[in-house]
């Protein structure tokens, strides 16, 4: 009776050929292929959001400074009692996009002031510099 069951049972298995399985890896190869640049282009939108994100938050920080001490401040340490725990705001890792349709890799450690210290920066950067190509 075992042998009977077995042999029933193996009998009905079947497996893909060779050509199915080409065609199956060939299909998600495709797939691939299209969908690795599209996630890579998220990426780089979600990096350029949060650097407009940060820089809008310092550039308030920043006119709330000058609005109540008369001056810029000297480096963006300064802004702490207007940003929470502001020496953990940094810049992401990976690339972002700029308004001319450059994609620039974000290699800065934290962000920084504009020369005349009224805007803060990303690589030199400034939140009209970030976004999409208009």
């Amino acid at each position: 009776m075992g042998n009977v069951l077995r042999k029933g049972l193996l009998s009905d298995q079947r497996g893909f050929t060779l050509l199915e399985m080409l065609i199956v890896i060939s299909i998600a190869g495709v797939l691939a292929a299209v969908a690795v640049p599209r996630f890579t282009n998220a990426i780089a939108l979600a990096n350029t959001s949060r650097v407009q994100s940060d820089l809008q938050v310092l550039n308030s920080a920043i006119v709330l400074y000058q609005a109540e001490k008369g001056e810029y401040p000297s480096d963006l340490n300064a802004l702490e009692p207007y940003v929470l725990d502001i020496q953990n705001v940094k810049p992401p890792k990976g690339k972002c996009q700029l308004r001319n349709g450059d994609v620039e890799e974000i290699t800065a450690a934290s962000y920084g002031l504009s020369d005349d210290r009224s805007e803060a920066t990303c690589q030199s950067h400034k939140l009209s510099a970030f976004g999409r190509k208009e």
